[in-house]
């Protein structure tokens, strides 16, 4: 089962409000009945109990040098110190050897006070010398009387380790994928190599495959979730621009957009297809020839349209071919008709343009398919 970092998260947050505001609660009433014990003691009351009631959490205070002044029975069941061990003690040592050397305890404080909150997660010791992954958020108090600091930390070992068995996974899943794609280039060159295959063919396939692979590679660094646009254009156009002659060749427009792992590699295919060709016969075949590349989203009540523009200039004069390559075939196919979208080519003598559009639902909709 996967782990709940958000809900966890939620909870936290709503613990700190909730801090928050009885900690300003608590202010206000003194602030107001400066020489009324009373006020104060119910004041101090309604903390003690918000305090011992938050079990799930360890609640302490310290002052600017440290040393720990309050404890609450959920830092005594997360850390293992009884409120007698701890009172009077440096909190540093609830940090690891390698923390402490690095001066991570000092820094912590010098944080809060300086910006109000310093928020983090690292490893911690218990008392019985294991160690947890705690999450946790510093703040300083300001109320009269009071210690100088507020710590507010959570056991989040589980989520920890979730989330590393998870990093691990996908790195397996990279490298597969990775030697998957290598494997396939070789055996289609054995396989295809021969007298009745010629080298432009085999070239264009292990092209091909290469495209293939930088798009996996852009999703492999994101964790397989989404791809950026502009990363996308990118990768597929580098094997055709020098990287110094990039921003004179090639002009990018439009606003962040992630792409959904299923889009991003046909996406990638297809820029790749439309280089191919400008390489061949269009932009990219003459000096100061150009690609514009420019997206736009519109918003609509059924939920908006992406429409992503091709378009080629100072290249030489270009016509209709006489039949669909392989590139036409995937814009139309894996990615027109798979998003629901339409796709527009046209051939004016300046250069050709391609006119892409995709619901925005569309895209949503295959984000959460996922791979």
């Amino acid at each position: 089962m996967e782990p709940e970092p958000n809900t966890h998260q939620e909870a936290l947050r709503a613990r700190i409000a909730r801090l928050e505001r009885e900690n300003t609660e608590l202010r206000a009433l003194i602030a107001h009945g400066e020489g009324d014990a009373k006020a104060k003691r119910a004041g101090e009351e309604q903390l003690r109990l918000i305090l011992d009631s938050a079990t799930d959490y360890a609640i302490f205070t310290v002052d600017r040098e440290g040393i720990v002044k309050t404890w609450n029975p959920g830092a005594e069941r997360l850390l293992g110190f009884s409120e007698r061990e701890i009172i009077g003690q440096n909190g540093r040592m609830l940090f690891t050897p390698e923390d402490q050397a690095a001066g991570e305890p000092e820094q912590e404080i010098s944080t809060a006070l300086s910006e109000g909150r310093a928020q983090d997660e690292r490893w911690h010791i218990r008392k019985d010398g294991s160690r947890f992954w705690g999450s946790g958020l510093m703040l300083p108090l300001q109320a009269a009387g009071t210690p100088g600091l507020l710590k507010i930390m959570r056991d989040q070992t589980a989520r920890h380790r979730a989330e590393e068995m998870n990093q691990l996974l996908i790195g397996e899943i990279k490298h597969r994928v990775k030697n998957t794609l290598a494997l396939v280039q070789a055996i289609a060159r054995e396989t295809l190599r021969g007298r009745f295959t010629d080298r432009q063919t085999l070239d264009a396939l292990d092209a091909r495959l290469s495209a293939l692979a930088r798009s996996h590679d852009i999703l492999a660094q994101e964790d397989w979730t989404s791809a950026s646009l502009d990363e996308v254009i990118r990768r597929a156009l580098t094997p055709f621009i020098a990287e110094e002659r990039l921003a004179d060749v090639l002009a990018l427009s439009g606003p962040a957009v992630r792409l959904p792992p299923n889009l991003a590699v046909s996406l990638g295919l297809c820029f790749h297809e439309l280089a191919t060709n400008a390489t061949k016969y269009g932009a990219l075949s003459v000096p100061g020839g150009r690609i514009e590349i420019c997206w736009q989203q519109e918003p609509r009540e059924e939920g908006g349209i992406l429409r992503l523009g091709w378009r080629e200039r100072n290249g030489p004069p270009v016509s209709p071919p006489q039949h669909k390559g392989f590139g036409s075939r995937l814009i139309e196919r894996a990615l027109a008709h798979e998003v629901g979208g339409t796709a527009r080519l046209e051939y004016p003598p300046e250069g050709m343009h391609l006119q892409l559009s995709f619901p925005m639902t569309a895209l949503q909709k295959q984000e959460t398919k996922g791979i």
